[in-house]
């Protein structure tokens, strides 16, 4: 199994993103398996905001709390947006081909979407 994101939580672990959207949380030489992936990308950022990990591909966004790995309630303007994630100054970004949007430990902003130069360059054609 391949190792393809690595994130330190700071609840005292560390999760291992692998193949197929497997997850392992553990330290030390202690590690368990927490999600069987089955999806065929893996997690390719994985970052620790707020209280969980959030985890993206070019498929979405998930969270990682309590041992549960759940595909994000984030609205689908938001998760259209996977792709990196990046934590800096008490805000997280997520950026990806589609769009980037903002997340302040609240609720999500988002930044842009390339929907939107495409319908109004469709409109002014």
């Amino acid at each position: 199994m391949w190792i393809e994101s690595v994130c330190c939580g700071q609840d005292g672990y560390v999760y291992i993103g692998a193949q197929s959207g497997s997850v392992f949380q553990g330290r030390g030489d202690t590690w368990t398996l927490i999600h069987e992936g089955d999806i065929s990308l893996p997690f390719k950022d994985m970052v620790w905001f707020g209280d969980r990990v959030y985890a993206t591909n070019d498929y979405g966004l998930w969270e990682i709390k309590d041992g549960a790995v759940k595909p994000s309630e984030a609205p689908i303007e938001i998760t259209n947006c996977s792709g990196n994630l990046s934590v800096g100054d008490g805000v997280m970004l997520l950026a990806g081909h589609y769009g980037a949007a903002l997340h302040d430990g609240t609720g999500w902003t988002r930044l842009f979407s390339i929907i939107e130069p495409e319908r109004q360059a469709r409109q002014a054609a």
